[in-house]
C-alpha cells in the first residue's frame, strides 16, 4: 500500500513537471516570436530557442528520472526480492549489483575491446548442488570516426547486451572450451567448414545437429569429448532452441560460463501499473524461472562424478 501510494505521488510530480516543462518551452516560442518579429539577428533566435529547449528538457528528465529511479529501486527491494526467496530460497537477489567485467571478459567469448561496462539485476546463490551467479550486463565499445573536413563523430556500440550466468560446473577439468553458434557452417555449409579450420583447436564431435548448430574449440580435444558427452550435447541444443542461436558458453576454470543476448530489459516493473498488480511479478517469476531452469537443461546436479 505505501509502495502504491508512492507511486502515485510519482505520477503526480511527473505530471507538475510535465507542465512545468511545457511552460518554459512555451515561453521560448513567446521569445522567439518576439524577436522574429523584432526583427533580431539569427543568431539570437538560434541561440534562445535552443537554450529553452535544453532547459526544458533536462528539467523534465532530471525532476522525473530521480523520481522513477527511487520507486523503482524500491519495488525491485520490497517485491521482486521477496519474490525471489519465495521462488529459489537459495538464490539471494541484489538489483544494483552485477557480474564483474574480469568474469565475462576472461571467458574468451568477447573478441572485442570492451570500454564501458555496465549492468543490473545481480542473482547469486545455489539451485540444489550447483553454485552461480548471474546479471544482466551491458558490454559497450567507444568508436571515433573522422569526416574529410576533419570533424569527428564519436559513437557507443553494443559489443554484448544480455544476461551473463556463471556456474559451478559437474566435472574437473584442466583445459578451456568454447562453444559458440556455428554461423559459418549454417550459411556456408562444406566451405564454412572449412574456414572454421583456420582458427585451430577446433573439436569436432558425432551430433551432426550439434555440429552445424555450433563450433566448438578446445585446448585439449579429449577432454573436451569428455565434457561435452552425448547427453550434454543434446542438452545445448535445447538450451539454444529456448534462447536462440547467438549464445555463447565457455568452460574453463572448472566453471560453465553463459553469455546469453538480450535487447529487451528484464527484470523491470512498470511505474504506470499498479504496485500491487499481480502480472508484473508474474513476469519477473517467469524470467527468474527462465534462467534457474538452464540448471536442469543442462543437469548441472547431477553428480555422477564427484568433486572435491
Amino acid at each position: 500500500v505505501a509502495l502504491e501510494q508512492e507511486r502515485q505521488n510519482y505520477l503526480a510530480k511527473k505530471k507538475r513537471a510535465t507542465l512545468q516543462s511545457l511552460t518554459v518551452f512555451a515561453v521560448t516560442i513567446v521569445l522567439v516570436l518576439a524577436l522574429i518579429i523584432g526583427e533580431a539577428e539569427p543568431p539570437w533566435i538560434i541561440g534562445i530557442g535552443a537554450l529553452g529547449t535544453i532547459i526544458a528538457v533536462i528539467f523534465y528528465s532530471v525532476v522525473t528520472g530521480k523520481f522513477y529511479d527511487i520507486y523503482r529501486l524500491r519495488y525491485k527491494q520490497e517485491y521482486f526480492a521477496r519474490a525471489t526467496q519465495a521462488i529459489a530460497p537459495g538464490i539471494v537477489y541484489q538489483p544494483t549489483s552485477y557480474m564483474p567485467e574480469a568474469y565475462f571478459t576472461g571467458t574468451g567469448l568477447n573478441k572485442s575491446r570492451i570500454d564501458r561496462y555496465s549492468g543490473q539485476d545481480h542473482f547469486s546463490g545455489k539451485v540444489g548442488d550447483t553454485t552461480l551467479a548471474f546479471s544482466e550486463i551491458h558490454a559497450q565499445r567507444k568508436e571515433t570516426t573522422r569526416d574529410s573536413k576533419g570533424h569527428s563523430r564519436t559513437r557507443w556500440v553494443t559489443v554484448f547486451r544480455g544476461i551473463f550466468l556463471v556456474a559451478d560446473f559437474h566435472k574437473h577439468f584442466q583445459g578451456h572450451v568454447l562453444i559458440e553458434s556455428d554461423f559459418a557452417e549454417s550459411a556456408f555449409g562444406w566451405l564454412g567448414r572449412k574456414l572454421q579450420n583456420l582458427g585451430g583447436d577446433l573439436v569436432r564431435l558425432e551430433n551432426p545437429e550439434f555440429e552445424k548448430a555450433f563450433k566448438v574449440r578446445g585446448t585439449d580435444p579429449v577432454e573436451t569429448r569428455y565434457l561435452l558427452t552425448p547427453t550434454m550435447q543434446e542438452s545445448l541444443l535445447e538450451m539454444r532452441r529456448f534462447w536462440g542461436n547467438n549464445i555463447g558458453l565457455s568452460l574453463k576454470q572448472n566453471h560453465l560460463f553463459i553469455a546469453i543476448p538480450n535487447n529487451t530489459n528484464w527484470f523491470e516493473c512498470n511505474h504506470a501499473t499498479a504496485a500491487t498488480d499481480p502480472q508484473q511479478l508474474k513476469l519477473f517469476a517467469s524470467q527468474l524461472i527462465a534462467v534457474l531452469n538452464i540448471v536442469n537443461v543442462l543437469q548441472l546436479n547431477t553428480r555422477l562424478w564427484t568433486r572435491e
